[in-house]
This record gives C-alpha cells, sequence and structure tokens, in this order.
C-alpha cells in the first residue's frame, strides 16, 4: 500500500503534534520540580539544610559544640559565595557554561581561606584553594553535562529501533544517520516511499529493500 505526498505529508503533521504534545507535557511535569519552578529559593534550601548537616557531622567528628559551628560557618560562607557567583555570572554573561563555574569555584575557594585564615592568609594557600576549588567546579560541570548529552542521545535512539533494527537486517546499517538526518523515525517507516529515501542520499538499490521490507513486515503493515 503506497500514499501520496500529500498523505505523507499529512501523516506526518499528525505525528509531529503528537510529539509537541507529549513533548510539552513531559516539560509541565519536569518543570514542577522545587528545583526548575524557583532555582534560588531551592539554592537556598540546599545551603540551609546542608549547613545544618554539616554542623551535626562537625559535632559528632570534633565531639564539642565549637566544631559545628565552624563547620557550619564554613560551609554556609562557601555555598553562599559559591551559589552568589554562580547566579551572579549568569546573569551577567547571559548563559551557563564552565567559565561561569570555574569563577564561581575560584571565588568560593578565596572565601572559604580567608574565613579560616583571616588577614593573616598567605598567598600560597589562597591560590591553592583557589585552583583545587575551580577544578571540582569545572569536573561537576563537566560530569553533569556528560550525562545530559548521553541522555539527550538515547532519547533520541529511542526514536530510531526499528529503523535500527530494519536496516541492521538489510545490512544497510552504513545508512543510518541518512534516517536520523531526514529525521525518519519509527513512526514514519509505514509512510516512507521512493521520494522520501532518496532525499535523504540512499541509494535505489538500498531504497528497493527497504520499501520491500516495510511491505512485507508484518508490524509495520498492522502499523498502517
Amino acid at each position: 500500500m503506497s500514499y501520496s505526498p500529500t498523505e505523507v505529508r499529512h501523516k506526518q503533521k499528525q505525528q509531529k503534534k503528537k510529539r509537541t504534545r507529549k513533548k510539552k507535557k513531559e516539560q509541565v511535569m519536569v518543570s514542577s520540580s522545587p528545583k526548575e519552578m524557583n532555582p534560588t529559593l531551592y539554592k537556598l534550601i540546599e545551603i540551609v539544610f546542608g549547613a545544618v548537616l554539616v554542623g551535626i557531622a562537625g559535632m559528632v567528628i570534633g565531639g564539642q559544640a565549637q566544631y559545628a559551628r565552624m563547620w557550619t560557618r564554613d560551609y554556609s560562607a562557601f555555598f553562599a559565595a559559591l551559589c552568589g557567583i554562580e547566579s551572579a555570572m549568569s546573569a551577567i554573561r547571559g548563559k551557563d557554561d564552565i567559565t561561569n563555574h570555574l569563577v564561581s569555584g575560584s571565588g568560593a575557594g578565596l572565601a572559604l581561606s580567608f574565613l579560616r585564615q583571616g588577614f593573616k592568609l598567605r598567598p600560597a594557600h589562597a591560590l591553592s584553594s583557589v585552583a583545587v576549588f575551580a577544578v571540582i567546579q569545572a569536573t561537576i560541570y563537566k560530569s553533569h553535562l556528560v550525562k545530559e548529552t548521553i541522555k539527550s542521545r538515547n532519547a533520541q535512539d529511542a526514536l530510531y529501533t526499528e529503523a535500527r533494527a530494519m536496516l541492521s537486517m538489510l545490512g544497510l546499517e552504513e545508512y543510518e544517520k541518512n534516517f536520523k538526518k531526514g529525521r525518519l523515525t519509527d513512526p514514519t517507516l509505514p509512510l516512507l516511499t521512493d521520494r522520501e529515501l532518496r532525499e535523504v542520499n540512499i541509494p535505489p538499490g538500498a531504497r528497493l529493500l527497504i520499501l520491500d521490507h516495510i511491505k512485507r513486515y508484518p508490524k509495520m503493515v498492522n502499523r498502517k
């Protein structure tokens, strides 16, 4: 069974509308988390709860109230500087990248060193603290970036599960990138014609194999 170009475009628009509605629904669900609704308030809550936990840890490890006060003070100052500088950098530069995290880590490290040693702070100690926390913040940012990239890639790959299986079965794995370039996702497979495959630069022989497979593959036929 084949479709006219008009029918193909109509069905593709319907699929696009469904994906758009699904994406909006997912965005609403994600944005309902406290962190997405009010990032500043969320960071403030993190600092407060973190300070309490660190204070308790200081009490347990040091065995005295002075350690709890010292650890709580250091933690609060460090993360207040970290979050404040990071927010200011994002507002000034209009973006969130590794530079913001390097600067915020450096500033927080310097604040922590000054808090602990005051005006007796030695330059060497200050520089080492700045360098250490800058590297830590940059590493955390890069790790988060890698996780988001992998998550996004996996989400994209999930749209081509049947297409990938079909191409593998036909020995045409090299054309997977063509499918992705033309956004020929699994829902579009039953709608494919020679025209769409030609537009993504798939050669005639491969096009014939793909179209024949789609006609003969029961799962795809049943989806029409």
